[in-house]
């Protein structure tokens, strides 16, 4: 078996033989890729003639196949087949209008765990938000119900003359303009979710253990908007201010994952330091290391209409797993071209 060196040789100097004539003359080089949450991986490069946009092949996950395999030629022809999947779906020339005319009604930002993410957004015009980190992407497209994004670095930032101030500010009103917020009791969810499994209102009393006409009072609020990164919803107080007039009082708020959070009356919660452990435990039995955002308490004050962290502990956010395929693209700050354009996969 080849040693990992030699076996990104083989594959690079290979991979155009196993690809159609349009192919020939592309440029393929090696690569170092920062991946989310700081899972880094060899990438291979391969940017075919007059294309704006190019795959970058993970070698590193490749190895892993062909350890298994001991088979050259056909994790060979496995990395050609992804490189004609990946021009199939490859975003293209639809974005370059949004980037010259519509940038600014499509900026949006998205949060994320700060300590997981920090190589991935060091080059880009960021926020803190206690543990979490708010960046900004330009949502170029909604096919399928899939968005496609770049992500804006401070090249990009310069290009359009935009502060971070800036960015935050049409990034909060887009968010409002593009995105509805939803809140769900859990118990609803839970007793829908039943329900369409076709449990009685007696069988779902006895599981859940109590009368299901009353049980709803005491569970907590999964609180969302409509984007990819419906956490970013902790950004906006207003629903939050909402649900404590409810309560006639304070928040307890659980950002667990990237998709929504959870939001109870803070009197529930004698322990917040318990609390978060059991969040800790929770994103490592059930939520994808790609969409943990934090293992920490978090509390909206009703006076003071603010959310602050109120726990401190150190448990930090597995960082997730790298993929076969990426895209590479850049961006020229003085012509805003997207031959040049980083692009970041959906929120």
């Amino acid at each position: 078996m080849m040693k990992y060196e030699i076996f990104k040789d083989v594959v690079e100097n290979a991979v155009l033989d196993y690809l159609p004539p349009e192919f020939q003359n592309s440029e393929l080089h090696l690569k170092r890729v920062k991946k989310v949450n700081g899972m880094d991986y060899d990438g291979l490069v391969v940017r075919k003639e007059d294309t704006n946009v190019c795959p970058v092949i993970n070698l590193t996950q490749l190895y892993e196949d062909y350890k298994l395999s001991e088979d050259i030629e056909l994790v060979t022809k496995n990395a050609a087949d992804i490189v004609l999947m990946a021009y199939d779906v490859a975003p293209e020339n639809e974005y370059q209008d949004v980037l010259d005319e519509g940038f600014r009604q499509n900026i949006i930002y998205e949060i994320s765990n700060a300590k997981a993410n920090a190589q991935r957004l060091a080059g880009c015009p960021t926020r803190q938000l206690n543990d979490l980190t708010v960046s900004y992407n330009i949502c170029l497209s909604d096919h399928d119900g899939l968005s496609k994004t770049i992500m804006v670095n401070n090249e990009i930032a310069a290009a359009l003359g935009m502060s971070e101030q800036e960015l935050f500010d049409t990034a909060e009103k887009n968010m409002a303009r593009l995105f509805e917020v939803n809140v769900t009791n859990l118990f609803d969810y839970v007793y829908g979710q039943l329900k369409d499994r076709g449990m009685s209102d007696e069988d779902i009393s006895d599981l859940l253990g109590g009368d299901a006409s009353r049980l709803s009072d005491g569970y907590p609020w999964i609180v969302q908007n409509t984007s990819n990164n419906g956490a970013t919803v902790l950004l906006d107080t207003e629903v939050f201010k909402e649900l404590s007039e409810q309560v006639e009082g304070n928040l307890i708020i659980i950002p667990s994952s990237t998709h929504e959070v959870l939001a109870m009356d803070a009197r529930m919660v004698p322990d917040c330091d318990d609390l978060s452990a059991f969040i800790q435990q929770t994103n490592m039995d059930v939520v994808s290391p790609s969409e943990r955002l934090s293992n920490q308490v978090y509390m909206y004050d009703r006076k003071e209409n603010s959310i602050e962290m109120v726990t401190r502990n150190k448990l930090d956010i597995i960082p997730q797993e790298s993929r076969n395929i990426s895209y590479e693209k850049n961006i020229k700050p003085e012509i805003l071209h997207l031959s040049e354009v980083k692009a970041n996969e959906a929120l």
